[in-house]
Parts: C-alpha cells; structure tokens; sequence
C-alpha cells in the first residue's frame, strides 16, 4: 500500500516533525540532478585546476625553457599556499553564492509558507537546509578538492605528503566553508533580501582580509585566521595558539549562527 501511495505518513514530531521528508527534498536538489556534477567540476578548475597549473605545469614549462621561475622553486610549499590560503576564501564565496536563495528564494515564492502549514516543524525545516547543503558543500567543495589536492602534492614532492598535518588543515578549510554556510543560512533568515545577505556574508568574509591586520594575535579568535594560518599548520610551522583554538571557535561560531536562525525563524510571520 505504501509504495502505491503518494503520501508517506510519518511517526515523527516536536522539534523534528517533517524533518526526514524535507531532508530528502533538499538532498534530492544535490543528489537527483546535474548540480552535484556541475559543481564538481566547477571547483575542480577553479580550486585544483589552479594549483595544478601552479605546481606541476607552470615548473614543467619553466625547465623546458631553462629559465627559472621565482617563487617557483618549491612547487609543494605553493600548493599548500594555493589549497589553504586561497581555498578557503574561494570555497566560502562559492558556500555563500549556492545557498543565498535556498531560503530567500522559497520565501519569496510562498514555498515556504506552504510547506510550514503542514505538519513540518521550523527547526526541521532549517536544519534539513543546513544538512542537505553542509553534506554537499563537503564532499564537492570540501572532500573532494582535498583527495585532489593531496594527490597534487604528492605528484609534486614525489612522495606521499604527511598525511596526519595534510588532515589538520582539511578540518580547518571544511570548518572554514560551514561557517559561511551557516552565517548565509542565518542571513536568509533575518533578511528577505539577496542583496543584504551577500553584501553581509561576503563583508564578513573580506572583512578579515581589510582589518585583520589590526587585530594582531587576537585574529586568531575569529575565523580570519585560518586563511592565514592553515598553510602554516600543514606545513608544520609554529603558531601563535595551537590550531585548534581557531578552529573550535569559529566552529563554534558557525553553532550560534544556526542557533540565532532557528531562534529568530520561529518568530518569523509568513
């Protein structure tokens, strides 16, 4: 009867009520289309693309011609520069550009208001957004890139990098890239305007690069430091705080971005 049926009834209630069929409405929008494949690739030539370019071809035509490159000189340092300091502001604008109308989009189109009057509650209907979109930004923007920049690396040095510090920093860019999940998902919630919400998560996001400067030691506080800090980490250099200091707190950092969404969200009126 059930497979016939178009409706599933499910047991579920309170906080989660809806939660299991919106997740899998949000998964299918990753998963049941072309957007899982489109974005691997995407972030494949913008991300590993880059530092393949960087460290293996840029080296390759420089010795052919015999005329040394500077700063080229040690192709696995400037991967780990390209992955770590770059990547992580690269795959938070790309976070912030995916999600900036899975919330504000439905709102305009009454989506929202239609799926809250039945039984779904609205923690169930934020935190399916932040699951459903958190696993596809780590494996595609995250998880992915990682397995190919490592192997980058290891073509590179012609051994396998250390795989322990390789790790370190993997945690530090996926932390990096929820956190902008998770201030663009807080944003939908407090504003119904795409403008505000990108002018808001990108300014945070430069923020770090303009002022950060100030802040001396404290920056490492806040997420602005791992875009600085991350290559140093991998590398093995020694740092003002132990890595896992920025780390744990912009994670979090991301945790009350989503406790602010879910808190404001059940006051919002549709």
């Amino acid at each position: 009867m059930v497979a016939h049926s178009e409706l599933q009834r499910v047991a579920s209630s309170g906080w989660r009520a809806g939660l299991a069929n919106l997740l899998r409405k949000e998964n299918r929008v990753w998963w049941n289309s072309r957007r899982w494949l489109v974005q691997s690739v995407l972030w494949t030539i913008v991300v590993s693309g880059t530092a393949a370019l960087f460290m293996l071809a840029v080296p390759l035509l420089a010795g052919n011609s015999g005329q040394p490159l500077v700063g080229m000189d040690d192709p696995v340092g400037l991967g780990i520069e390209l992955l770590f300091k770059l990547g992580p502001m690269a795959l938070a604008i790309g976070t912030i550009v995916l999600v900036q109308d899975t919330i504000i989009g439905e709102r305009q189109l009454g989506v929202t208001e239609w799926l809250l009057s039945k039984p779904v509650s609205r923690s169930s209907y934020l935190l399916a957004k932040l699951l459903a979109n958190g696993l596809g930004v780590l494996v595609i923007l995250v998880g992915l890139q990682g397995a190919i920049g490592y192997g980058l690396l290891w073509l590179a040095a012609g051994t396998p990098f250390p795989l322990p510090s390789y790790l370190v920093g993997m945690a530090g860019l996926a932390v990096h890239t929820l956190f902008y999940l998770a201030l663009s998902l807080m944003m939908g919630v407090l504003t119904a305007k795409r403008p505000v919400l990108l002018g808001t998560s990108l300014g945070v996001l430069m923020g770090g690069q303009l002022f950060g400067g100030f802040l001396g030691t404290f920056i490492m506080l806040t997420p602005w430091a791992l875009g600085g800090i991350l290559p140093v980490a991998v590398q093995g250099m020694p740092l003002p705080l132990p890595i896992g200091v920025p780390i744990g707190l912009t994670a979090l950092l991301a945790v009350g971005c989503m406790v602010v969404a879910l808190v404001r969200f059940e006051r919002v009126d549709f």
